[in-house]
């Protein structure tokens, strides 16, 4: 089975090298990691050095922060024919509903962080679109007590509109740090305490390779590719 780590963030966004995420993420199991710093249509620093390890693939994306709707469409246009995974930082929820709106977009990334979550309207427009929801299990792993209890509230809220409007899943720690990384067993036992059942959570796993595999094909127009 292939296991990407899908929302990665190293330096200048994290703690370490795309090197060094890369070499803890093969130790775990993982076939492949997309390393999406905010808003960085450029492959950060170390990156070749990343690319030179071997047993994992090494995906620089990008992951777009905007402050209003308008920001993102621009943003994700113009960034599309420049890497291979669009991510949206999400949270609020006109930010949420215009990232689900956009077919540019790949993914939408931390949809609970302001406890707003994706709704029914971004569901649909999810669903239109293929847009993925992220997953994010880093405040799962980092928050204590009631803020996780509330955390996780919101998104089994959101998991009940992923499984309504049969959304693609993807499942992340958003390290930024390769001690936050967990293993594709760990993030499917995580996953499994708010209700994902295994076989979902291993097709969340592996949904960013068939994501890029998609994106890397060529398009002379709609329905015709360069072969």
């Amino acid at each position: 089975m292939t296991y990407f780590e899908c929302n990665l963030h190293t330096l200048p966004d994290g703690s370490d090298s795309p090197s060094r995420m890369a070499l803890a993420a093969r130790k775990l199991g993982y076939s492949g990691i997309i390393i999406t710093n905010h808003n960085a249509p450029v492959p950060p620093f170390g990156s070749d050095g990343a690319r030179l390890a071997g047993g994992i693939e090494v995906v620089f994306g990008v992951e777009i922060v905007a402050a209003d709707q308008r920001a993102i469409h621009s943003r994700a246009a113009s960034l599309r024919n420049k890497v291979d995974f669009i991510a949206v930082h999400g949270g609020d929820e006109k930010i949420n509903r215009a990232a689900c709106e956009d077919p540019n977009v790949d993914m939408l990334a931390h949809p609970q962080g302001g406890r707003a979550g994706i709704g029914v309207a971004a569901a649909r427009a999810a669903r239109d679109n293929q847009v993925a929801i992220c997953l994010d299990l880093g405040p799962m792993i980092r928050l204590r007590g009631g803020g996780r209890v509330r955390w996780m509230e919101a998104v089994k809220r959101d998991l009940d509109l992923v499984r309504k409007f049969d959304l693609h899943l993807m499942i992340s720690t958003g390290a930024a740090f390769h001690l936050d990384l967990r293993s594709p067993r760990e993030a499917m036992a995580l996953a499994s305490l708010l209700g994902v059942e295994r076989d979902r959570a291993l097709d969340a796993l592996a949904l960013p390779k068939s994501i890029l595999d998609l994106n890397r094909r060529m398009w002379a127009s709609v329905g015709v590719e360069v072969l």
